[in-house]
């Protein structure tokens, strides 16, 4: 090699280097999420901070590797074109262009792209580490071009960033399902971080205990009257009510009836003990109402629906319960919603959702806004408070409903018949 082409061939070989180093660069950054740069900060790691910072702006950080790699495989074709002329001579112009073409093009693919991105993937982190004080020094140096630049993508896009840095929850679902599926993470473990996600999503309404369910008491029992219902259903609070049940006046909790039983007031008003109500729409979210009860260190809610009538009661635990499951006591007795009895045959309990049971049993019964409830389905179908052993067909699917257990005038629990093949 002469003299006159050495520093040529020292430029074009950095060109070659800068490529590689860009390329890996970027794989290496877009390797590692916002989340694990903070990890890494949180540590002390070095290299960290400006990491982080990087992180932070991931426009700029694109706008300086395209820059980067753009300007190196530019000076590299035209220093390669340089050779491949002065060994072909002005008489092979075209030859030495397609060499130029072809034999470059391959190899900034192969040694300027391809090579150093599966390098830094298979160590992303101790890359990313490393070069984040270097890059961000770059990106302070050519600082003047890429706000340039910057500029110029804003007017074209508008403010849509050029990176999607953005985590969505579908991409958290599929990480938790991804974990699910190599045993990282436990079935048990999936659905609760499915219900956290979830959880901003449901209303009170969903999780309310119905108003047909809610053990209450008149305003007029004694406190020994009430000390006898505390006994018979195991709760802590019983909303009071004042003639109907629409006229909520207040939340008694047992611990001032056993306080008052103590300085001998049986016989005396529970309406003295009595906590003042706390109202609630059924439509508001429960992780609000949370936090809400948390401030206010409220443990029941009084669920009222769009007309202001008492539709149910919210506590503490059913909103936990959300997250973690059944909270079961010692004196709980847990009875499935949806028990299968044999192929095609379940009971369910008549309070179960319509949506609940066809996204279980992978079946389609219809859904209104008419009703909520499975017991609501078949009052609405029959048109008449049904008795025990009462059975409806439904005719687009052949699903067939039996009731099989009422208390007074209220659905508890019926039997569903999935049609077999031949009914099919």
């Amino acid at each position: 090699m002469t003299d006159s082409l050495l520093v040529p061939f020292i430029i074009f070989i950095a060109c070659f280097a800068s490529s590689a180093f860009f390329s890996g660069s970027e794989a290496a950054f877009f390797s590692i999420s916002r989340a694990k740069a903070r990890t890494f900060l949180g540590e002390g790691k070095k290299g960290a901070v400006p990491l982080d910072l990087l992180k932070r702006d991931p426009n700029r950080f694109l706008l300086l590797i395209l820059i980067g790699k753009n300007l190196s495989n530019i000076a590299a074709v035209s220093v390669g074109t340089l050779f491949a002329i002065t060994s072909f001579g002005n008489e092979n112009l075209l030859l030495a262009i397609l060499v130029t073409i072809f034999l470059l093009t391959a190899i900034l693919l192969i040694v300027g792209d391809i090579i150093p991105k599966a390098y830094a993937n298979l160590n992303s982190e101790k890359l990313a580490l490393t070069l984040s004080p270097f890059l961000h020094i770059l990106v302070q140096i050519f600082s003047p071009l890429i706000w340039v630049l910057d500029g110029i993508v804003h007017l074209i896009s508008g403010d849509r960033p050029l990176t999607a840095n953005m985590i969505t929850e579908e991409d958290i679902k599929e990480w938790i399902d991804a974990g699910t599926e190599e045993g990282t993470i436990e079935e048990e473990e999936q659905q609760m971080l499915y219900s956290v996600l979830e959880f901003g999503e449901t209303s009170v309404r969903k999780v309310m205990t119905r108003r047909q369910d809610v053990v209450m008491l008149e305003d007029i029992a004694t406190t020994a009257q009430a000390l006898e219902l505390f006994h018979e259903t195991r709760v802590s609070r019983i909303p009071i009510y004042q003639g109907t049940t629409d006229k909520i006046i207040g939340i008694l909790n047992i611990k001032d009836l056993f306080a008052a039983d103590f300085i001998h007031q049986a016989h005396a008003s529970i309406t003295s003990l009595v906590n003042e109500p706390y109202f609630i729409p059924d439509s508001k979210k429960i992780d609000v109402l949370l936090r809400e009860m948390q401030k206010n260190k409220t443990h029941m809610a009084i669920v009222l629906d769009e007309y202001g009538a008492f539709e149910g009661v919210i506590t503490v635990e059913d909103i936990l319960e959300e997250i973690v499951g059944d909270i079961l006591d010692e004196y709980d007795t847990e009875e499935a919603e949806i028990v299968k009895i044999s192929e095609g045959k379940y009971s369910i309990d008549a309070s179960c959702s319509i949506e609940d049971i066809n996204e279980e049993l992978s079946i389609l019964l219809p859904i209104s806004e008419e009703y909520e409830t499975i017991a609501g389905f078949i009052m609405t179908h029959l048109g008449h408070i049904p008795s025990i052993g009462e059975e409806i067909s439904i005719a687009e699917s052949k699903e067939k409903i039996k009731v099989t257990y009422m208390n007074a005038n209220r659905i508890t629990r019926v039997r569903l018949e999935l049609p077999t093949e031949e009914m099919q």
